[in-house]
């Protein structure tokens, strides 16, 4: 099994990168094969260029590109860790998906309203952090970034998917958060 994590956070010490750091353990620990597009540490421009906007007819797909989406190809999971900002995902993660899930890729159009999924044989985990409490999303307060990836972004492709949103992380990790997290982490890298 390979699985392929992308990381959308700066370089800093927090919730964040304390579960990558947790994630790369526990597959090193399962003897998994995987690898890490860390998209602020690879410097990854999200702006989809004039070239690559294929709903105007354009279809370039740059080498750079290409080489992430075979990463993705031939993974069988892909593992997000991102913080929700402004109840969304970051603008590096979005840019991510729009250059990099193309149609021919990712789906593809038979007609206006038919398409193909051409990530099926995909799963994901997505691991979110958020300052606010947890219950906020589970009663729907800003719900939409959870599922625009869910539905919008991965669902549209056939990515089967599992969401686990981790609340209150806006102080230091204790060790009662330590523990969640941990339980968190081996739930999305078993599903």
């Amino acid at each position: 099994m390979k699985t392929l994590i992308i990381y959308a956070h700066p370089k800093t010490k927090g919730y964040n990168s304390y579960i990558l750091s947790n994630v790369i353990n526990q597959l090193k620990i399962k003897k998994e094969n995987f690898e890490i597009i860390d998209l602020y540490k690879e410097n990854f421009n999200s702006n989809l260029q004039e070239k690559e906007h294929y709903t105007s007819g354009n279809t370039y797909v740059s080498l750079y590109i290409k080489k992430i989406q075979r990463k993705i190809k031939i993974s069988d999971k892909l593992i997000f860790i991102y913080p929700i900002w402004w109840g969304s995902i970051p603008s590096i993660l979005k840019g991510f998906f729009d250059r990099v899930f193309t149609p021919g890729f990712s789906h593809k159009f038979i007609s206006k309203l038919n398409f193909n999924q051409l990530l099926k044989n995909k799963k994901a985990s997505v691991i979110c952090t958020t300052g606010a409490p947890k219950i906020a999303y589970s009663l729907g307060f800003a719900n939409r970034g959870i599922k625009n990836i869910k539905k919008d972004i991965l669902g549209f492709c056939g990515i089967k998917s599992k969401i686990y949103v981790i609340g209150n992380c806006t102080n230091q990790i204790d060790e009662k958060k330590k523990k969640e997290i941990n339980k968190i982490i081996l739930k999305a890298i078993n599903f």
